[in-house]
């Protein structure tokens, strides 16, 4: 584990040295109990890498990590980048630990949370891949006598399960349709010249319909089976002012069985789902995650270099797995976006950028989630026209059901609504 301690030795001893100089000059209270923990704590994990104590590494480690966390949840950002440096630091020492005494699955599972919190894989590749080959082992060891149910999610391709989609789980008919063709009349040069080039949206049908991921995804038994160990961050709640939302670590496994499987017992979920309290807790949502970068082993289950991407392909891939239900409020990003439905059925909608003047951009006095000037206040589909939103009734928009298979390209900085019909994945990829 050599490279790996050598990376917590010098990310961890010149976070140490910076963090009193970031302090002073943003004026930061530096004796904060929370603050004074996870440096003390950061510092005997680094000791104990140096001294090649690897018990003491699980237990430095360990508390640091917590102490770390509950920093986070305190302030509810990383005070700084060394900060998340130093809760790194401490992940990565108590996974050397515990890999040191052969506990794979506590290994990964700090290794997970490095990842989630942006260290790339690529750093210390060689823990990822000796912890994980020996993790797996020890988690089918673990899970094989483990009866978990046969759940198959429906095949929303099906003309039935369209039909209930459209009376259920759309609130009115779609009226505004995006430009839509089948993959079978399709032209990568025409996408480039028709739509990329003049930032037009268009919807390919069936893009996807020879992706694994289209079967085996909707086995969620298959999440379970083969990754039900690995942490992921899971969103609970609704992104909203009125009911907001809670971010939680949890293993695949408990989400899956706390979440996603109870949701299936609904084959459609209409717009109240969405804006009801009483639905609030039965919702969750893994979004926007690089769950590609952590599970690389997913790769095989889609096309991850679309040609639609261009020859340098895509920056960045996310997945979106969530009950149904899940709402992304109105918003935009600063890439193009291919946005794939793989299993389940969403709602999308979307406005050109030259409405932007009638969509009420939230501003630094909103909630957090619309601090960087990204998100609209606008409350899609139930739109208060008459009082605080009067000027959104003339903003012109178009709208589609997704199905499995197929794909919505987004141009960068046009503004989209997002919500979960059913128990849904997708996965989205930003270039």
């Amino acid at each position: 584990f050599a490279p790996s301690s050598s990376f917590v030795i010098q990310v961890g001893t010149y976070a140490l040295q910076n963090i009193p100089a970031i302090d002073q000059r943003l004026h930061k209270d530096t004796t904060s109990p929370s603050n004074v923990e996870m440096i003390r704590l950061s510092r005997a994990a680094i000791n104990a890498i140096k001294e090649r104590d690897f018990t003491n590494c699980i237990q430095m480690g360990y508390l640091g990590e917590l102490s770390g966390f509950e920093l986070l949840k305190e302030v509810g950002a990383w005070p700084d980048a060394s900060h998340r440096e130093l809760y790194e630091c401490c992940v990565v020492t108590a996974s050397i630990g515990y890999a040191n005494n052969g506990s794979f699955l506590p290994a990964l599972e700090m290794l997970d949370k490095a990842s989630i919190f942006g260290l790339p894989r690529e750093r210390l590749k060689d823990l990822y891949d000796y912890v994980e080959s020996h993790a797996y082992g020890c988690f089918h060891f673990h899970t094989s006598n483990f009866r978990m149910a046969n759940l198959i999610l429906p095949d929303y391709r099906e003309s039935s399960l369209q039909n209930q989609l459209c009376k259920e789980g759309l609130s009115c008919e779609i009226i505004f349709p995006i430009d839509e063709i089948d993959i079978g009349l399709f032209k990568v040069e025409t996408f480039h010249e028709s739509y990329w080039q003049v930032a037009k949206p268009i919807v390919i049908r069936n893009f996807a319909q020879s992706w694994p991921a289209l079967q085996r995804w909707r086995n969620l038994n298959y999440f379970i089976k083969d990754h039900g160990n690995r942490v992921v961050p899971v969103e609970r709640g609704i992104m909203s002012e009125e009911m907001g939302m809670k971010e939680d670590l949890m293993s695949i496994r408990d989400f899956v069985t706390t979440f996603l499987i109870p949701s299936n017992s609904k084959t459609v979920w209409p717009l109240e789902s969405s804006t009801n309290k009483t639905f609030e807790g039965v919702i969750a949502y893994l979004a926007q995650h690089h769950l590609f970068d952590q599970i690389p082993n997913l790769l095989d289950d889609i096309d991850s270099a679309p040609s639609l991407c261009g020859s340098s392909g895509p920056s960045r891939l996310n997945v979106w797995m969530g009950t149904g239900g899940t709402k992304t409020p109105l918003h935009y990003d600063s890439f193009d976006n291919l946005f794939v439905q793989v299993v389940g059925a969403k709602y999308v909608r979307l406005y050109s950028p030259d409405e932007t003047d009638k969509l009420y951009v939230l501003s630094g006095e909103g909630p957090a989630y619309g601090k960087q000037g990204n998100m609209s206040a606008l409350n899609c589909e139930k739109e208060d026209f008459t009082g605080k939103h009067k000027n959104a009734r003339n903003a012109k928009f178009t709208e589609v059901l997704m199905l499995p298979g197929d794909l919505l390209f987004i141009p960068s900085k046009t503004w989209h609504y997002v919500r979960g019909l059913s128990t849904s994945i997708s996965v989205n990829f930003w270039w």
